[in-house]
């Protein structure tokens, strides 16, 4: 394949190959420099690459998760937008796993948790957990582990700040409308919604069926 540019861009050169640019650390480009017009096999310049990258990449991606945890494809996003390519990401991860250093079961059941302790429902999790790349049946998982009673009552805690901004002579039913819409967005279902609300009701004694639900 033809290289057909080269940019140094501070400590990465950037090379491209057809539609695919490569993010190389300059040290490393500089043990075989390329430009434009040179021919290369992609899958051998991978294998080159390999044996220079593994033991930085390795190195980078524990220190992340020395920082907090990360699934998978989270932790091969962030060695990818720094130049590591996939051969080197692929071989880092297996090691990672292979050590217990990852795993997305786990992940995917600690982020559920502390994201439940931020007041945020089950829906808004399982996209977040989504869009790190977690399969479904590991968010299914992690998200059936969580407590109900503490989601409930994190939805409580939501609606009671809701209600607690009301503006003086605000409707009962308007307010109820918007404290719904404030929960549904933090991704707790409408059930969960009319719960909370119903129980603030309860709490302040208010037998009003038609003026406080949405």
């Amino acid at each position: 394949m033809e290289v057909t540019s080269v940019r140094r861009v501070r400590k990465r050169c950037l090379i491209t190959l057809g539609s695919e640019t490569l993010h190389i650390p300059a040290d490393v480009y500089d043990e075989r420099p390329l430009l434009p017009g040179d021919e290369i096999d992609p899958e051998e310049y991978d294998q080159w690459l390999l044996v220079r990258q593994f033991r930085p990449a390795l190195n980078y991606a524990v220190s992340l998760l020395a920082q907090r945890p990360f699934a998978e494809k989270e932790l091969e996003q962030r060695m990818r937008r720094i130049g590591y390519r996939p051969v080197t990401c692929e071989l880092v991860i297996y090691k990672l796993n292979k050590y217990h250093l990852l795993n997305d079961r786990e992940f995917a059941r600690q982020w559920a948790a502390s994201r439940v302790s931020r007041k945020l429902g089950p829906a808004r999790i399982a996209q977040e957990l989504r869009r790190k790349g977690v399969s479904p049946e590991d968010s299914v998982e992690a998200l059936a582990a969580l407590d109900g009673e503490t989601v409930d009552g994190q939805a409580l805690a939501v609606a009671r700040k809701g209600f607690a901004t009301a503006r003086p002579g605000e409707d009962p039913r308007k307010t109820a409308q918007r404290v719904t819409a404030m929960l549904v967005r933090r991704g707790f279902s409408f059930e969960q919604a009319r719960q909370a609300i119903r129980q603030l009701r309860e709490e302040a004694g208010d037998n009003d069926e038609t003026g406080a639900e949405p």
